[in-house]
């Protein structure tokens, strides 16, 4: 009977990176992951269209500071470096705004983000909402920004949690994908896939966790799904969850954000490459707004970016719904003559994904020191790791990797601690 040192259940960008820090501090491991395919949120979908598209994770956050710029440079994986990644095109339903009008937009949602920003970094940990101008004319704007950034609208982001992370102002999107920044930086590290966990028992002297494929013994474990896979019972534990865990969990729930990828057969859209629109109709004030990225890299795709109640409202509603809706704001600004070089379109679904049932992580308004719970050891053997874990790059493949490298080395102490104490005196 094969017992491991450390199970990982997860390969996403902290299951990878902790199990990989195992293996460096030469533990046996055992990484299990549910899909059949390493990543996570973090895909790069190659198929598709032919061409490289990141179904989830695009940006290299704080890259100035990010530990994975630096994995991405030492494996030839280059990235676009703009000291503003995103430029002036605002579309306003039938008319493109002026640079005045983009200005305005950015300076209200930039005065929003601050506001926040000191309500949260004084201890008032209240909602985004309450800190905008949601009756001036671009409030759609900023609400579609903010939703952007934290996956839930803004009456459910809490300024202490915005306050917390840490934002050098550098993003950069990685020319070839993030999922396969992943694959190419673990290529060869061991894996168990298609094995999703059912049930985890840590009352014994080991660990077992259930899968299709039989019962793994550990003497320690990290868990890095989603805190809304945690929160759904998709894994049942023995003993439960503490309560302590299951309070955060709900404190701190994976939000909503999805993409609809249109590609082209050639350049409909007549933009530099690598461009980012935004889109608010005035015309109908009911009408969420929307942004894009166009031609990212030269490549002929135009990607619509949904997020919040806006995204999970049109998941709920189907595919079809989704791409009806961003293929309308792509007419109004481009015009219906573009379909008639349409090649393909895709659509991401995050939240229905039973593997994921979410995005990213924010936490509610009053509750950002929730992380920190999510950061303690479950037990002395158990650990969480995650982009949710992270209490300063929280939503972020830098964060889930941060915290995974962290849940190793905890994982390695106990066992350290383990063998000291079994040795005779």
């Amino acid at each position: 009977m094969t017992v491991v040192d450390v199970a990982v259940v997860g390969a996403g960008a902290a299951g990878l990176a902790a199990a990989h820090r195992a293996y460096e501090l030469g533990l046996s491991c055992y990484l299990l992951e549910a899909k059949p395919r390493i990543g996570g949120r973090a895909h790069t979908d190659t198929e598709t269209f032919g061409i490289p598209w990141d179904r989830g994770a695009h940006w290299l956050h704080s890259a100035d500071i990010n530990p994975l710029t630096r994995i991405a440079e030492e494996l030839g994986r280059p990235y676009l470096a703009r000291p503003r990644p995103f430029d002036g095109n605002l579309h306003l339903g039938d008319r493109w705004g002026s640079s005045a009008e983009w200005r305005a937009y950015r300076d209200e949602f930039e005065a929003a983000y601050e506001r926040a920003n000191e309500e949260g970094e004084t201890g008032h940990d209240i909602s985004v909402f309450e800190v905008m101008d949601n009756g001036s004319r671009w409030a759609r704007m900023v609400h579609h920004i903010f939703t952007a950034i934290s996956g839930v609208p803004p009456s459910e982001i809490s300024t202490g949690d915005l306050a917390a992370y840490r934002d050098s102002g550098a993003n950069w999107p990685l020319v070839r994908g993030y999922g396969a920044l992943l694959e190419a930086r673990y290529a060869g590290l061991p894996v168990e896939l298609s094995t999703p966990v059912s049930a985890i028992d840590t009352s014994g002297a080991h660990i077992l966790l259930e899968t299709p494929r039989g019962t793994v013994r550990a003497r320690s474990l990290i868990v890095t799904v989603s805190t809304n896979v945690l929160a759904s019972g998709a894994i049942r534990f023995t003993p439960e969850l503490p309560p302590r865990l299951q309070a955060a969990l709900a404190h701190v729930p994976t939000g909503h954000a999805n993409k609809v990828a249109f590609h082209f057969r050639r350049d409909v859209f007549g933009l530099p490459e690598t461009s980012y629109v935004n889109f608010m109709d005035e015309r109908d004030p009911s009408r969420p707004a929307s942004s894009f990225q166009i031609n990212p890299f030269g490549s002929n795709l135009a990607i619509a970016y949904l997020g919040g109640d806006l995204a999970e409202g049109l998941d709920r509603a189907g595919e079809a719904e989704m791409v009806s809706f961003a293929r309308a704001a792509l007419s109004d600004m481009f015009g219906t003559d573009i379909f008639k070089e349409l090649s393909d379109v895709a659509a991401t679904r995050w939240a229905s994904d039973p593997h994921t049932l979410g995005a990213y992580s924010c936490a509610r308004p009053g509750h950002a020191d929730q992380r920190a719970a999510l950061a303690e050891p479950v037990s002395e053997r158990f650990f969480l790791a995650g982009e949710a874990v992270s209490p300063d790059w929280y939503s972020t493949v830098q964060g889930a990797h941060a915290s995974g490298i962290a849940a190793a080395d905890r994982a390695a102490a106990f066992l350290d601690r383990a063998i000291a104490a079994a040795l005779p005196r």
